[in-house]
């Protein structure tokens, strides 16, 4: 009897008797795949397997992360508030706080956070008077409802009527075209059913503007 040969030692004369058979290749291959798996299983597994991670440490990563925000916010100089002031002070006030927050992407909770550490004076004892109100025990403080109550509190209703009849007697004056568009786009604030449509916007602009210009 012909002595057994080795596939693995005779590749040539192996692989050719494997092909004549029909079965050796498959069992061979399957065979040769299962070991090296097998061997390769730990080190895979040592690379694949997630690194377990401390809650204490996803605390202090959140509490870094915010802490770099504000570092990053006051580092843009934003604006304080006292509360003193007309109502376009708080508007210009909100305006820039919005500049803020546009360029660092901030949430709606972390808007909140950076707007309430810019209160001062009067203003900071409002919020400390009515900050439960808004945001009760266990509820997330979101900027629609800071901006809410700050509009009730620092935009009156006679306030608002009279910069909207401002704005509806609004012309341009000794004013360049620029400065007329910036007090346009200011007071068009307190009267924004004025301007909703674009084209009643641009006739409002057109109208204001010295007729030479129109």
């Amino acid at each position: 009897m012909r002595p057994e040969t080795s596939l693995l030692n005779r590749p040539g004369e192996g692989l050719a008797h494997a092909r004549g058979s029909g079965r050796d290749i498959p069992l061979l291959w399957y065979q040769i795949k299962n070991q090296a798996i097998a061997a390769a299983a730990p080190a895979i597994a040592s690379v694949v397997a997630p690194t377990k991670v401390q809650p204490e440490n996803i605390v202090v990563q959140r509490e870094r992360s915010k802490h770099k925000l504000v570092e990053q916010f006051l580092k843009l100089s934003p604006p304080r508030f006292t509360g003193i002031g007309d109502l376009e002070v708080a508007s210009l006030w909100i305006q820039d706080l919005e500049k803020a927050f546009a360029l660092l992407m901030c949430t709606k909770v972390e808007k909140v956070t950076q707007a309430v550490y810019q209160l001062h004076g009067n203003a900071n004892v409002w919020w400390r008077a009515t900050k439960d109100t808004i945001f009760p025990e266990g509820g997330i403080p979101v900027w629609d409802a800071f901006l809410r109550a700050f509009n009730d509190q620092y935009f009156s209703g006679m306030g608002r009527e009279q910069k909207m009849e401002e704005f509806q007697c609004l012309r341009q004056g000794s004013m360049s075209v620029d400065q007329y568009g910036v007090k346009f786009a200011e007071l068009s604030q307190y009267a924004p059913r004025l301007v909703e449509d674009l084209e009643e916007k641009a006739r409002r602009f057109r109208n204001g503007l010295r007729s030479e210009l129109k």
